[in-house]
């Protein structure tokens, strides 16, 4: 069993501590969010610009495998040029003689200027 002037103490312990934060404890707290958010802000944007390049690339990838397997059925690729998202992709048709194949290719730009280009090869 505790004493009463234990549990007398103690009241006046948590009686005299509610003070609140001082001015050194906030700035402090600020301080420490801003380090974070100074860090971890660059990465963050990193990661979105990266997560908009894979879907741009996903969307060339399967712009050319859409075409390619039009060529595959015999029906003739009507596309040059396409505008999905801000992003223009262009086709380039050519024979390759000596596959005896036709070579169809899909060029595009991502968000950091980057140039990319798949190709593949149909019959038609």
């Amino acid at each position: 069993m505790l004493s009463r002037f234990y549990l007398e103490r103690v009241d006046f312990m948590l009686l005299r501590d509610k003070r609140g934060f001082t001015l050194v404890e906030m700035l402090l707290s600020v301080s420490i969010w801003l380090m974070l958010c100074a860090t971890l802000l660059p990465q963050l944007m990193i990661l979105v610009t990266e997560r908009k390049n894979t879907d741009i690339l996903n969307m060339g990838n399967q712009l050319l495998a859409e075409e390619l397997q039009k060529g595959f059925n015999g029906e003739p690729s009507q596309a040059t040029t396409e505008v999905i998202d801000g992003v223009t992709y262009q086709f380039f048709k050519s024979y390759n003689v000596m596959l005896d194949k036709w070579e169809l290719c899909v060029a595009w730009e991502d968000k950091l200027s980057k140039r990319y280009e798949r190709c593949g090869y149909s019959n038609e």
